[in-house]
């Protein structure tokens, strides 16, 4: 196998055992033997477990997803801010997209990391999500502007990053084989009803939500 090779088996191998020890937890021997290589022949690729675990944080931060480039390029307004706010609560309720990284595993490595240091989850914030809270920020002043949505207390940015928070949470909940919570409905209707919760905590008016808001077509639009 050829360096870059033998670097991403490693990576690939070592992600669910940092998502499910943490950090802390996971030693240099289970690395090389989840990767299935000699603790040697890891230290020849990475000179530290901290080395593997930065090379880690990089390769899900770096990981683009076209449909959110797509997104990145529509003008501000509600109907953008509708599929921005549903485009992301998806992803977590549902775990779609599908991508290289399992969501289960994109989950555990931030609630590991938030039990220990925070750094994972900080950098997956910064450059990950920070990006879809201006946008989302961005949406929500034309949305007020346009008359679709009524300002709020909330501190610039919050709206967003709240909405995010609920989002997680129900991805936390649902981690168990059985999940924490039962929410008495299906994960579909589950990412329907909060999609709609966030839009409407964000001071979306009922007008707005019945003209911008159908799940149903959004459903079709990403699933496309």
């Amino acid at each position: 196998m050829a360096a870059g090779e033998r670097k991403r088996a490693i990576v690939e191998a070592a992600m669910p055992l940092f998502a499910r020890k943490g950090y802390a937890e996971t030693t240099t021997k289970d690395l090389a033997q989840a990767a299935g290589v000699s603790e040697p022949l890891l230290y020849k690729h990475f000179p530290s477990k901290e080395a593997l675990y930065h090379e880690i944080q990089a390769f899900i931060c770096h990981v683009s997803d076209p449909v959110a480039q797509k997104l990145a390029g529509l003008e501000p307004c509600t109907s953008t801010l509708v599929h921005l706010v549903y485009f992301l609560t998806r992803a977590l309720v549902l775990g779609k997209p599908a991508g290289k990284i399992e969501w289960e595993i994109r989950h555990r490595l931030m609630l590991k990391s938030m039990l220990e240091d925070g750094v994972f989850a900080r950098l997956v914030y910064e450059s990950r999500f920070a990006c879809y809270c201006a946008r989302m920020e961005g949406c929500l002043k034309a949305a007020i502007g346009a008359g679709d949505a009524v300002k709020s207390p909330l501190t610039s940015g919050n709206g967003a990053r709240l909405g995010y928070h609920v989002g997680a949470w129900l991805a936390l909940a649902h981690l168990p084989r059985k999940p924490a919570i039962d929410y008495k409905v299906s994960r579909e209707k589950l990412l329907e009803q909060s999609v709609w919760f966030i839009l409407r905590g964000m001071g979306l008016t009922d007008q707005a939500l019945a003209t911008y808001y159908n799940p149903r077509a959004l459903a079709l639009f990403f699933e496309s």
